[in-house]
């Protein structure tokens, strides 16, 4: 097997299995490393070097030799070469990854993603006024620097109190479209026609089934997903979803309001992966709504700026 790719799958399993046989956290990596020097030619003969690899740490961690037939002259030698192959394999130990943008996940749907990923999770509550269990925040952020085996907090949300209710009916409506167009949640309440626009272009009329005709605008749903996989620079690391209840502008960064939803209000969310000086349009959507059902969407992609 390929040793930097063995080193690259499993070094934080190894540290992880070194800490269970009691070894201090201070000495994991340490002993990690000098196993791997040691058993650098193994691994590289070995289509599953996994149990000599781990038996060895076993015998590091417990301070028992391996048996050996070598002469004392070769045993100095294979000192001498572990001492250098110990310097050398720290460059072998895999560098850290970026954690994935945690935007719009439950805290179970956040766990899965992470653990399929090599990492160990803990769930946390956090009192927000986002939408009960949506992930808010992680330690380390998503966009980090986290290793495989790492352990990832993940805070998600608990309504925090009577000041959440003024923009929480808005809020709610946003992320129910946005988790629709993810094909995470249910359909949020949709006319028997509904228009769509993208970018200034030309309206799309939907009508029959409007749920899977909505779904099927890939250029809409393909934008929000672009927009809920970036990360953003700072604080929980998640792009900002700002919503409010506005009449829309006549042009919007450079594109013109449709005139079928001229003075008409809608709820207006962006999904903003920005950091807080930078310019530019991010993702831009308003929904408009007659009696609750929205009959037409507006989109403003990045893109098409």
């Amino acid at each position: 097997m390929d040793f930097d790719q063995y080193v690259a799958a499993r070094y934080g399993r190894l540290v992880e299995h070194a800490l269970d046989l009691g070894c201090a956290e201070s000495e994991a990596c340490v002993h990690v490393d000098q196993v791997l020097a040691e058993q650098r030619r193994r691994i590289r003969r070995a289509e599953d070097p996994d149990p000599l690899v781990r038996e060895a740490l076993e015998r590091a961690v417990r301070g028992t030799p391996e048996r050996s037939r070598r002469t004392a002259p070769l045993v100095a030698l294979g000192v001498v070469a572990v001492a250098v192959a110990v310097g050398v394999v720290a460059t072998y130990r895999p560098a850290p990854h970026e954690l994935p943008s945690l935007f719009a996940l439950t805290g179970a749907q956040a766990e899965e993603l992470l653990e399929s990923e090599g990492y160990e999770v803990t769930l946390e509550e956090a009192r927000s006024c986002e939408p009960p269990g949506l992930v808010i925040d992680s330690d380390p952020p998503s966009g980090g620097p986290v290793r495989e085996g790492a352990t990832v907090t993940v805070r998600t949300s608990v309504i925090a109190g009577s000041h959440c209710e003024p923009a929480f009916p808005r809020r709610s409506a946003a992320w129910e479209f946005v988790l629709f167009a993810l094909g995470r949640g249910p359909a949020p309440a949709l006319a028997d026609e509904l228009d769509v626009v993208v970018d200034g272009g030309p309206p799309r009329h939907l009508d029959g089934d409007v749920a899977a005709g909505l779904q099927g605008q890939v250029d809409l749903t393909l934008a929000i997903e672009r927009a809920a996989e970036q990360t953003r620079a700072g604080e929980s690391g998640l792009p900002r979803l700002s919503v409010v209840f506005t009449a829309p502008p006549a042009t919007w960064c450079g594109i013109d309001l449709p005139p079928i939803v001229a003075d008409r209000s809608a709820i207006r969310f962006e999904i903003d992966p920005r950091p807080e000086d930078r310019r530019g349009c991010p993702l831009t959507v308003d929904l408009y709504r007659t009696d609750s059902a929205i009959d037409a969407v507006i989109v403003y992609t990045p893109q098409g700026r």
